[in-house]
């Protein structure tokens, strides 16, 4: 089977499955290092790899000095590769059968901020100019759903509920989930809505991308990872910020409030609990409930959002206050 043809075949099938196109170009990457590999061994026809062929490969990755996460993502798209290709009939031994990724058991979660760090970073725009209003939504949204980086900019107006204060967000693997986005969130998305989108659709008005450049285009993952990059200096956080802290802060937050890791796995789109457990391990609770009674940006707002965004207090809970919970005998895959 020609080497070329199967990658390209395999990325096309990704694309079906909805995987985000971030992971499709990093899977590229890694399985063209992977072929560059076998070219270099004079090896053209994957019928021709054989598992120590693999073993060799892995043991190369493993002896460069990049972290273990780096050295897993290179040999996860090999692996699923040769899955897809004895799942389809392609192939009819898998060549990386028994081949281990690194384990995740042990992985520490990136850093995340303080949630007095997230209070400086929530202030940082300025709310007399357009795109900072629109970028103070993006934040606030990121801080107070989780979403991932791509779940934001695939993000369309439809997809949003402002009277439920809600987002139905398509996840990975085209999976869909619903997320609460608490009143101040959901404040600014609303002004931004009503006083910045709709100035700059006027150039695209069939556009029905949510967040917006000054152009009417889809707003760019990288516009989204620059401005938040001048926010953190300006706020003095010396720690490394980028839209994933927003996820990662948010889940570890919520955490130390109290909330129950199988309500961060929902929230997060994780489809396997062990993912979430990077974070830490408490008891199940209601999901919609424990969103608004531990989320620090969110808990403790009465008052209906009458259309004006809220402060952006975030303060912790106060010390000897327990989340009460309900134990269940089951698991939620």
């Amino acid at each position: 089977m020609d080497l070329f043809v199967a990658v390209a075949e395999y990325k096309k099938q990704l694309k079906v499955r909805g995987y985000a196109q971030s992971t499709i170009d990093a899977y590229t990457h890694n399985l063209n290092l992977f072929k560059r590999y076998l070219q270099a061994n004079e090896l053209f026809d994957l019928r021709k790899v054989t598992h120590q062929v693999i073993v060799d490969y892995q043991q190369k990755v493993v002896a460069e000095p990049i972290s273990m996460e780096s050295k897993a993502h290179k040999i996860r798209p090999v692996k699923r590769l040769f899955e897809y290709l004895t799942q389809t009939h392609r192939l009819l031994i898998n060549p990386t059968e028994g081949i281990v990724e690194t384990s995740r058991k042990n992985r520490k979660p990136a850093a995340v901020i303080s949630v007095d760090e997230m209070k400086k970073l929530l202030d940082q725009p300025n709310l007399s100019l357009r795109p900072h209003l629109r970028n103070k939504a993006i934040i606030e949204v990121l801080y107070a759903t989780g979403i991932r980086l791509d779940e934001l900019v695939s993000l369309n107006v439809y997809q949003v509920d402002l009277k439920d204060k809600v987002l139905h967000i398509q996840g990975k693997g085209r999976k869909e989930r619903v997320v609460p986005m608490g009143k101040r969130a959901a404040g600014y998305l609303k002004e931004y809505l009503e006083k910045i989108r709709p100035w700059w659709a006027r150039r695209s008005p069939k556009e029905r991308s949510l967040f917006l450049n000054h152009h009417g285009q889809p707003l760019s993952r990288d516009s989204v990872q620059a401005f938040i990059r001048k926010y953190r200096l300006s706020a003095g956080i010396k720690k490394p910020v980028s839209p994933h802290t927003f996820r990662r802060s948010c889940a570890t937050h919520m955490l130390q409030q109290g909330a129950d890791i199988r309500y961060i796995q929902k929230l997060l789109g994780h489809r396997h609990l062990s993912t979430t457990q990077i974070y830490t391990k408490v008891v199940p609770t209601e999901v919609k409930e424990t969103h608004n009674k531990t989320h620090p940006g969110i808990r403790g707002q009465k008052s209906e959002n009458r259309g004006q965004p809220a402060t952006s207090s975030v303060e912790p809970k106060k010390e000897g206050r327990k989340q009460k919970t309900k134990k269940r005998g089951h698991h939620e895959d």
